[in-house]
C-alpha cells in the first residue's frame, strides 16, 4: 500500500491576500481547514499519492494536475477581494468549499473514491467548523474504569483532554495544550498512544517521562518536556 496521504497543503501564488511571514491570517485558515479535511478522510489513500498541493491564484494555469513522485499538485482560482470581504466563519466555508471542489475534480480523473470526501466535507459543514475528535474508549486491566482520549483544535492551538469514567462517575481533565501544528502535529500520536498505564492512570508513560491523569492522586501527573520530534 506504501505510504499514507500525510498532507492536504493548500499555497497561494497571488498578491491581494498577505500570506506568511508577513501576516499569518490566511496561513493559520488555509492550514486549519487542511488538515481538518484531511483528518476527516481517515487514512484514505489514493493510489500512488502522498501529498496533495493545491495552488491557489487569480487565474487557473494547468489543464491537469500534475505528478512529482507521489505529489500531486494542481491549482484553482481563488476571488481574492471576496475573500477579503467575508468573516471568519464564511472564510473558512470559502476555502473548504475551493478545497473539495479541487480535490472532487483531481478525483474524477484519477477515479479517486469521491465518497470519502464528500464525507469529509459534509462533517466539517456539519461540525460548523469546530474541530473535536474523539479517540475510542480504552477499560483499564480491572475492567473499573474507562479513559478516552479528545482532540480539540483551533487555528493556533491544540489540546488533548482525558475522559474518565468510573461507574456512573464522569470527569474531564486537561491533558495538555500546545501550539497547532496541523498534519505535523503530534497530538496525533500522543491521543493514539494513550493508555492504561496501571490500573487508576490513564495517558502516556515513554521514555521515563509521564503524562497521565491518576485516579488516586486525583491530579495530572506531567513531568513531560514536550518536544515534537519525540512525541
Amino acid at each position: 500500500m506504501g505510504a499514507p496521504l500525510y498532507d492536504i497543503t493548500i499555497y497561494y501564488n497571488g498578491s491581494v491576500i498577505k500570506d506568511a511571514p508577513q501576516d499569518l491570517d490566511f496561513r493559520r485558515i488555509v492550514n486549519y481547514i487542511a488538515d481538518f479535511y484531511h483528518d476527516q478522510l481517515n487514512g484514505y489513500k489514493p493510489k500512488k499519492t502522498g501529498r496533495i498541493c493545491i495552488h491557489l491564484g487569480p487565474t487557473k494555469n494547468w489543464d491537469k494536475p500534475n505528478y512529482f513522485g507521489a505529489i500531486c499538485s494542481y491549482d484553482n482560482i481563488i476571488d481574492e477581494n471576496k475573500y477579503l470581504s467575508l468573516s471568519k466563519k464564511e472564510k473558512y466555508k470559502y476555502i473548504l468549499e475551493i478545497l473539495h471542489s479541487t480535490v472532487i475534480e483531481i478525483a474524477n480523473i484519477y477515479n479517486w473514491d469521491k465518497s470519502v470526501f464528500n464525507k469529509a466535507y459534509e462533517h466539517i459543514i456539519e461540525s460548523d467548523f469546530k474541530f473535536e475528535k474523539y479517540y475510542p474508549e480504552k477499560k483499564s486491566k480491572n475492567r473499573k474504569h474507562i479513559g478516552q482520549v479528545i482532540l480539540t483544535k483551533t487555528e493556533e492551538k491544540s489540546k488533548l483532554s482525558l475522559v474518565i469514567k468510573t461507574g456512573d462517575s464522569t470527569r474531564k481533565e486537561v491533558l495538555l495544550e500546545k501550539e497547532n501544528l496541523y498534519w505535523f502535529d503530534s497530538t496525533y500520536n500522543f491521543a493514539k498512544k494513550c493508555k492504561w498505564i496501571d490500573n487508576s492512570s490513564f495517558g502516556l508513560y515513554k521514555n521515563g517521562k509521564n503524562c497521565y491523569f491518576s485516579i488516586e492522586q486525583n491530579c495530572i501527573i506531567n513531568d513531560l518536556t514536550f518536544n515534537e520530534f519525540n512525541f
